[in-house]
């Protein structure tokens, strides 16, 4: 079974037996056909992508896929049992939570979320969100940042992007609620797309953002929650003014982070790149993927010890050289 995916044609959620997952359509909801709707779409029965779906502008027109196996569902039973904690939701405060909009040269790109958090250099605030809300954008450069790619070093795409503008997505018209801009992607020598879910601690993109535009940085938390902690995913819930989905986390490694929300009916929909926060308001993960098992709701993220990680080993490798010993 494949728990962190739908089939975009029929609907079927988790999809049971082989999945076939487009390569060529930007990362997102429309990329995956359980097989029975693959054969039909080899037959020319189904549509691909789905008509009016979030791939369909980009405008591709031949789709190569790749079929993937999935788990056995025994991996998933430890993710019911912890029960969800009682505590009161943290304050999310305006121009905290961002909606970035990718921009190279004269094209731009939106993504779905981001948020803002202090940097623990002393530096600019940074700008964190999910490497694959910025794939549509990698798609139409031409360039291959899968795991699967041992030549990317990490430094070609932040020599792309010239700016993120960034927006608040809280405020009741976003699109005219621009907060300012982030001038800067970091280099993450091991960011990287194409890992299989729920492994989501490549998942990552960072960048540094000016010290004139109007947002609130968070902070990071000082710690990966443990099983049986309670987070809640800050993203706009539609139709309410409601900012957060309480859920409890079920897993936690050194490469994953699963939560399982409270509410099992869906909530916000896209919403990769948006913070996981504890009952302090601190960030403990951004948000990668979304599914469901055995009548719940369930996500994962690139946890905060990670992250650490990731901007540890960045910024290690932005330091100059030392060539004293060199003649």
């Amino acid at each position: 079974m494949h728990v962190w995916n739908h089939c975009h044609a029929c609907g079927v959620q988790p999809i049971v037996g082989r999945r076939f997952e487009c390569l060529s359509c930007p990362a997102g909801p429309d990329n995956d056909l359980c097989e029975a709707c693959f054969r039909a779409f080899e037959r020319g029965q189904v549509e691909h992508p789905a008509p009016g779906g979030y791939a369909q502008h980009a405008g591709r027109h031949e789709h190569v896929f790749r079929a993937r196996e999935g788990v056995s569902s025994d991996r998933c039973q430890q993710w019911l049992a912890p029960p969800l904690a009682t505590a009161s939701a943290p304050a999310v405060p305006d121009r905290f939570v961002v909606r970035p909009e990718f921009r190279v040269g004269r094209d731009s790109f939106f993504g779905a979320y981001g948020c803002v958090v202090a940097a623990e250099d002393g530096g600019q605030a940074l700008l964190l969100t999910a490497l694959h809300v910025m794939d549509e954008l990698i798609k139409r450069v031409g360039l291959d940042c899968s795991v699967h790619n041992h030549a990317y070093s990490g430094e070609e795409l932040p020599g792309l992007v010239s700016e993120v503008g960034l927006y608040d997505v809280f405020a009741e018209n976003w699109m005219p609620a621009e907060l300012g801009v982030a001038p800067a992607m970091l280099t993450l020598p091991e960011a990287r797309l194409g890992e299989e879910e729920p492994l989501s601690d490549r998942d990552l993109a960072a960048f540094r953002v000016s010290a004139a535009a109007r947002v609130v940085a968070g902070r990071l938390a000082s710690a990966t929650p443990r099983p049986g902690d309670p987070v809640w995913l800050a993203a706009r819930r539609p139709g309410t003014s409601l900012r957060t989905s309480e859920a409890v986390v079920v897993e936690a490694t050194e490469r994953s982070f699963i939560f399982r929300f409270a509410d099992p009916q869906e909530g916000a929909p896209y919403t990769s790149g948006a913070p996981l926060i504890d009952r302090d308001g601190a960030v403990v993960a951004i948000n990668v993927g979304a599914g469901r098992f055995a009548g719940q709701r369930f996500g994962h993220g690139n946890h905060v010890g990670s992250i650490r990680l990731h901007l540890e080993r960045g910024a290690a490798a932005s330091l100059p050289s030392d060539r004293s010993g060199l003649a």
